[in-house]
Formats: C-alpha cells, structure tokens, sequence
C-alpha cells in the first residue's frame, strides 16, 4: 500500500479525487492500493523547559541559557487521535509520499511525522502548487523521491530550533529583569517579532517628536500666446532662506522673490514632451495581497492569509504563501482558458471579456520565479456560497491577472521650465492617450487625475508674469502604519536600514520573516498588547515601547534577523548544514542574554540572602508583594510600596495570652477586617480570636471577627 500523508484534510481529499475511486474511512480514504491520510498541521511541537528539567517551572537567572543536549518532542493534544491513525497506516505502508503544502514548514511537518514513527521504508514527494483537479493530476504524475527535499526540512527545523532557544532564554531573561524592577506580565522577545516591534516604536517616536515647520510654495500664473498656465518656483542652491531640506522657510525671502517676479516678462527654456507608457502591476505575491486588501477592503494580515488559504483549498486559486510575483512562462498557454472562465463572472466580464490573450506581460518569466510563482486564478469558477471577504479576495487576485492581458497605459509627459527674472519657475502635466489597463483598475502607485493640458509652448518663446502668490504649508510626519504597510516594510526593512551590507542582505533575502509567517507575528504581537489597532492605523502600547527599550539592539535590529534568514536559506539550498548553524547559535546565546541580564546583580537584592527579589501577587485579594526568588531556601517577603519593596514590618511580639490548643503566646496582628490574636507557633498552629473590647483575646468567640 502507497500510503500519502497530507498537510491537512483539504489536500488530502484532493489528492484522493485525484486518484479516484475513494473510500471514507476512519482518518483516511481509501483508494485501490493507495491510502491518503492527513495532518492537522504540525502534529508535534517542541517541549518546554519544565519538560527537560522541573526546577524550569521556576524562571530564575542562575538556570540561563537553557540548551538542551537533545531536543524533546510532544504530541499535540488535539492531534493525538490522528496521529495515531497515521501510525496504523504507517504499519500498513510499502511505501509513503510526503504531500506538504510545497514550503519548508510543509515538508518537515510531515517528515517529522516519518521520524516519530521511526518509518524507514521508501519516501516520495508530491509538490501541489495548486489543488484544481488538472493541476492535481499532473502532480501525480510527477511524483519524485523525497531525499532531495532534505534541505527544507533543516532549514525549516533550524528556524524552530533557533526560535526556540532564543525565544525562551531571551523571554525569560527580560521578564525575570522586569520582575525584578517591578513589572509582572511575561515579557516576550522573538528573532522577528521584536525587530517588527521596534519599527512601529520607532515610527511611532518619530510622530510624537515630529515638530511641524512652516515653508513657502510659490506660484506665478504666467501669459503666454497660446493660453496661460501655472509654474512653481524651484530654489537655486544659492537661494537664501532654504533649509537642509530645500524648502524656502525665510519669508523675508519669499517677498523679496514675490516682488522680483511680479508683473515681469519671462523666457520659457525648456519645453519637453515625451510620449510613456506604464505596464499594469504585476500579479500578486501575498505580501502585496495583504497590503492592497489592507487598504481596500479593510482585511487585517490573517485575515488576507487565511482567506486566500480558503480559496487555494477551494481550488479556487494557486498557492498563496509566495513571495513571488511573477509566472512561469510554461502555463502561458493556459492562459486563454483562464480568461475565458472569469469573463462569465458577473463583475469580471469586461477586464476578462476584453483581454487579448496574445498579450504577454513582463509578469511572464520563469527565470523569476522563486519557490512558487505569483497568487493566480486556476480557472475554477467560484461556488455561490463563497463569503464576503473570499470573493472580494478572489476578485482582486482574478483582476490582477486579468490585467496582464491589457496593453500599458499611454500618456504624453511634459515639462516647461521658464526663467523670470533669473529664478527658475516649472511645471510639469501628463496627457492621456490610452487608458489601457487603468480603464480597469486605478494606479495605485501614481493616482494623480488627469491634468490640465499645457499650451503648446515652445523653447525661447516669452511669457509674462501675471499674478504670483505664496501658499503657506507645513511640513507633515511620516504616516502611521496599517497592518498593509507594515507587512510591507517587513519585506522591504533594507529600507530602514543605514549600513550597506546589512541593506543588501536584507534586500536579497526579502526581509524578515516570510511569506507565511509575518501575518501571524502581526497577531502575536497584538494578542501580547504590544501593538495595538486604532482605526485601520497600528500602534505601538506603552508596554511594547517599554519592551523596546529594555532590549539591547542585537535582538530588535533587523540586521541580526537578515542574518539567521540568509542563514536558513543557505540550509534550504543545501550550502550549509543545520548542525553548524545550531552550533553557532548556542554559541552567542550568552552574549545575546547579557545585556538584558546586565551585570547579574538584582534590581532589588534581599535583604537576607542578596537573591533577586520579585513582585508577585496575592491570588486571594490581588494584592501585591516582594518575594525572594531563593524561595524555599530563603522565604523573606516584603511589603510593595508604590512599585517598591517596602520595609519589612516588624515581627509582633509575643503577649501575655497563650494559645488554648497548643500553650504558645499568642500575638496580636492586623488583617483585612482588623486586629485579631494569632499563634505564635503558625502555621503548626492556626488558632486566631478576635479582640476583646478589653484588649484581650476573645476566648469565648467560635470565630474570629464573630
């Protein structure tokens, strides 16, 4: 029996229609000499500390770094039932085909699996790019061996493993940090979770601190033969007035340039035409997926993510976690019939009904395309039942394909340039010619409206001045992020980056993060109230800032980041080896920790044993308290006073009264409902009576406060 093992039900059930003739059973279907099982995902997951050692449970600084000599795995609660099911299958199986999405995750979660069950016997490997059935069967028959995949599975186990290792050592050293200056939430630090963070503080800063500067736009209305226009003064570099950036902010010189022009003949120097043309965009990768639903359709990051998951599952579109936006030139010839399809969709019947399938777009080129090509449309035609947000996301995805069948929109550029009175004065409009693909869709890249034409001027020809005026403006800060725009810096970071090298990395590997993960980083981040949604703006919380702060630029730099990617990917490719990246990142652990450890002596020492101390609270009323992290070595608490430890009170002394159970003095001590007489032998001994009128115990009391 060939036994198949999904990524998860949906390709399971497509790959069995595929095959045909399938039979239901319990966790699997069942077709002739071929069975098709699936995961629900990763199946497995790393242990945690405690797993390894119990003295983890506690997080103390004498226990970092934590680095397991070999790494522990755990079956997932909810996917015991089917794992198990998988095992039986196992014990059935001549032979097994790896079918994981087509990714890194996507192979090692299924070889993982392999691994658990310690199955030896002959692996292959399927690769679906999509599930529509035609795309199916030719993965079927294309099924090749799975060892060359091995570099996948590395470098997507290296990933987990380095996440693992500095994520749970970083996390712990800046909570126990923060535990010990007062803060009790778990501070969480992650390889790209925090750089991702401190682009948004970063952004953020800038807009608080951003302090506004007035400067002069200058306009003279010129007459010229054939009609009049507007021109813009252009500043010299010896124009005095102008700050670092250009602007004219002197008004003492704005009039002075008012007057110097005003009412005055002029020269025209330049007069230049240039007939352009711009392509439509290309196809879209999921990062421009997530940015372009994020500012139309108001979709959060996951939001986009699992919806165009929903639609490759549907069969509707192609594998959706790419960074790719290109097509491979071999599916050319399928292109017709796509487009024929879409055009009888109500909605797409004009942008796919009028397409010239001859046309071939620069999105065509194989030589581009990365692991998987460009989010395209199978030709599979939507069902009815689709929700709001699938069609809207199969529309959008169907528009930008069908817009590689329309020719470029063409316009005729000018520029005048004129001289008035030795200043320089421009302008610059576009005439349309044809609208190509935008009579279909809007630029988004270039949204100007169609500008007033210019007068047919021509090099040397006069003009005058008739009016001039000044606009007062204000500088404005940078923009806040949407979930769209910050998907979209995380895949462009080199951008925010100053040193060259690190800039060209991080150009090279396309950022950090991937395709696949970056949304989710987005949802942890706000699920933790490190980042916030105001409106469709994202935001930074006064604990994600403080996060910031307290961690050392090594861990929030998107350089170290790049690094470990360009890393990965050389595992994937096979030009270097786990072994020696895990070597490598068990090496610096330490030094990453440091700095956020300092120089290992506690915020807060206690005053018994110098040990760290914590604040912690009481589950019984909430209140809060200072412990010693030695505990139970050392059991001084202290008071918390204003986010400090307190004072320790006094231990009350004994009184003249005794115990009626055990004959030891009783003291006098005060509670939430007031003074009361304790045992001095507590907790052997927990008798308490409430006060007297007298100042005595009550003996005859059955209860205390009674």
């Amino acid at each position: 029996m060939r036994l198949f093992i999904a990524e998860k039900p949906n390709l399971a059930k497509a790959i069995a229609n595929g095959l045909g003739n399938g039979r239901t059973e319990n966790g699997c279907i069942r077709c002739g000499d071929d069975t098709v099982t699936w995961c629900f995902g990763h199946m497995l997951e790393l242990a945690w500390p405690q797993e390894y050692k119990p003295e983890y449970a506690q997080w103390r600084r004498e226990h970092l770094p934590i680095i397991p000599s070999e790494w522990k795995y755990k079956v997932k609660k909810d996917s015991a039932k089917q794992l198990a099911v998988i095992g039986s299958l196992l014990r059935e199986a001549d032979s097994v085909v790896n079918a994981g999405d087509p990714d890194r995750e996507g192979q090692l979660l299924v070889d993982e699996v392999l691994e658990h069950f310690n199955y030896h016997g002959p692996v292959a490997r399927i690769w679906l790019p999509s599930l529509d059935d035609k795309s199916v069967r030719i993965a079927l028959n294309g099924i090749r061996d799975n060892t060359p995949y091995a570099p996948l599975r590395d470098a997507a186990r290296a990933r987990s493993l380095a996440d693992w290792l500095v994520g749970i050592n970083a996390t712990r050293a800046l909570t126990i940090k923060g535990r010990e200056g007062g803060r009790s939430e778990t501070l969480s630090l992650g390889r790209v979770q925090t750089p991702t963070l401190a682009l948004v503080v970063a952004r953020d800063r800038e807009i608080t601190n951003f302090k506004p500067v007035d400067y002069f736009v200058l306009r003279a209305s010129l007459t010229h033969a054939a009609g009049e226009f507007t021109a813009t003064f252009v500043p010299s570099e010896t124009q005095a007035g102008l700050d670092a950036s250009g602007r004219l902010v002197d008004f003492t010189q704005v009039a002075a340039v008012l007057g110097q022009v005003n009412g005055v003949e002029g020269l025209v120097t330049e007069s230049l035409r240039e007939n352009k043309s711009k392509a439509a965009p290309l196809p879209h990768s999921l990062s421009s997926l997530q940015k372009a639903a994020s500012a139309q359709l108001g979709m959060s990051a996951q939001e986009v993510l699992d919806t165009a998951q929903s639609l490759y599952e549907r069969k509707l579109t192609t594998y959706p976690r790419t960074d790719c936006r290109y097509l491979p030139v071999e599916q050319y010839q399928e292109a017709a019939a796509v487009l024929a399809a879409l055009s009888s969709l109500p909605g797409l019947e004009q942008v796919a009904g009028t397409a010239d399938a001859s046309l071939k777009s620069a999105a065509w080129n194989t030589g581009k395309v990365t692991a998987h090509h460009a989010i395209a449309p199978t030709g599979e035609l939507p069902p009815d039942n689709l929700k709001p947000e699938e069609r809207s996301l199969y529309f959008m995805i169907a528009t930008a394909f069908c817009l590689q069948f329309h020719p470029p929109m063409r316009y005729e550029a000018r520029k005048i340039a004129v001289n008035l009175a030795d200043t320089r004065w421009e302008v610059t409009g576009r005439r349309m010619v044809d609208a190509g693909w935008t009579a279909f869709s809007k630029d988004e890249e270039d949204d100007r409206q169609e500008e007033e034409s210019l007068p047919p001027v021509e090099q040397g020809d006069a003009v005058t001045c008739r009016t001039v005026e000044s606009v007062k403006k204000k500088t404005s800060p940078p923009s806040r992020f949407s979930e769209g725009t910050l998907i979209e810096a995380m895949a462009n970071v080199h951008r925010f980056v100053g040193d060259a090298e690190a800039k060209a990395t991080l150009r090279e590997i396309k950022g950090i993060g991937t395709e696949a993960t970056r949304a989710k980083v987005l949802e942890t981040l706000k699920e933790r109230d490190y980042l916030a949604l105001e409106k469709k703006s994202i935001v930074s919380t006064p604990l994600g800032r403080e996060i910031i702060d307290l961690t050392p630029p090594s861990l929030r730099d998107p350089i170290t980041t790049a690094e470990w990617e360009s890393r990965l990917e050389a595992i994937a490719q096979g030009r270097e080896t786990l072994d020696a990246f895990l070597a490598e990142q068990k090496k610096i652990l330490p030094e990453l920790l440091a700095p956020i450890l300092g120089d290992g002596r506690p915020t807060f020492p206690c005053p018994s044993c110098g040990a760290a101390l914590n604040r912690r609270k009481r589950k019984k009323d909430g209140s809060w308290f200072w412990g010693c992290t030695a505990y139970p070595n050392c059991k001084v608490i202290l008071p918390d006073e204003n986010g400090k430890p307190g004072k320790a009170r006094p231990k009350p002394a004994p009184s003249e009264h005794v115990c009626k159970a055990c004959g030891k003095p009783l003291v006098k001590r005060t509670g939430a409902k007031g003074e009361f007489y304790g045992c001095s032998g507590y907790p052997g001994c927990k008798k308490t009576w409430p006060v007297a009128p007298g100042g005595a115990p009550d003996f005859n009391a059955k209860k205390r406060g009674k």
